[in-house]
């Protein structure tokens, strides 16, 4: 199912599965701004992640001395929520299970929450704790922006495109093994506010995981004169890549926690950047996408 919500200056659609986006249309330039999948790349568009982010080393953890298997970005990406459009706004809601609580054995609401504001799109998450104990979890979003470029090569051709920061200072690289799956060091990311976009960096890096505290505002300048600035709020990481050969596609991630590392903490409440919910609490977060 797919809600819609639109204003003078921007259209949305969101779909109950996964409660994720599926079109930010520009409708001043009467543009599509976000990705649009192509037949050889990835077929996915944004993803709501919850409760960890990327993978699991061997694809499982421990509570409490429990083994538990959790798939790639977790669970609310492969499960289909209660849509609903009121005060406009779009919201959709999640709650845990029988299935979930085989993965994740704690119970949980989450919840998405679209809104528009001229010509700004404010992304709103709620996870509340339903368990008399702390819940240990990881969240992220994960939204893929449409790049001008030259689809019929091979690779892309995305050059030109780049990001800005409003800030370069203590920046640091979650630098991943040669499989780009897990974390094997923290490094400093030497750089000028500046982040060039190719096919090569892509190559090279698999995904780019900054930990940016002080960066507010990362800015997507595109060669087709659109400039889009994601605001990541108080996330302390974010995640930038694409496809390595055909994508015309960059995602810009804010991430609460990284994949697990190469050589990780099986326990769940030991793994390095979790993040905890106080016992029957609730953790609120937003970020926003502005089309300039």
């Amino acid at each position: 199912m797919l809600e819609t919500l639109e204003n003078e200056f921007l259209k949305i659609v969101v779909k109950d599965d996964g409660g994720s986006l599926t079109s930010v249309f520009d409708k001043k330039r009467n543009k599509e701004c976000l990705y649009q999948p192509l037949e050889n790349s990835w077929q996915g568009q944004d993803i709501f992640i919850f409760p960890f982010i990327a993978r699991l080393k061997d694809g499982y953890y421990l509570h409490k001395g429990e083994k538990f298997e959790l798939k790639n970005h977790g669970l609310i990406r492969y499960m289909k929520g209660k849509i609903s459009k009121e005060n406009e706004k779009i919201k959709v809601s999640f709650n845990s299970d029988e299935e979930t609580l085989k993965r994740y054995p704690f119970d949980f609401e989450a919840n998405i929450i679209y809104e528009l504001n001229q010509n700004k799109l404010k992304i709103s998450y709620e996870i509340f704790n339903k368990n008399d104990e702390e819940m240990p979890f990881e969240l992220g979003a994960h939204p893929a922006f449409l790049l001008p470029g030259k689809v019929d090569n091979n690779p892309f051709i995305m050059g030109g495109n780049t990001i800005e920061f409003d800030s370069a200072e203590e920046l640091y690289q979650m630098k991943l093994e040669e499989t780009g799956s897990f974390i094997i060091d923290k490094i400093p990311y030497e750089n000028n506010g500046k982040i060039n976009l190719t096919k090569d960096l892509f190559v090279r890096e698999n995904t780019l995981i900054l930990k940016s505290e002080n960066i507010n505002e990362f800015k997507l300048n595109k060669t087709d004169g659109c400039t889009l600035i994601l605001n990541k709020g108080k996330a302390p990481f974010v995640a930038i890549r694409s496809d390595k050969v055909f994508g015309n596609y960059v995602c810009i991630e804010p991430w609460f926690g990284v994949p697990d590392m190469i050589n990780p903490e099986r326990e769940i409440t030991k793994k390095k950047y979790m993040q905890f919910i106080k016992a029957n609490g609730v953790f609120k977060y937003n970020y926003e996408i502005e089309i300039a």
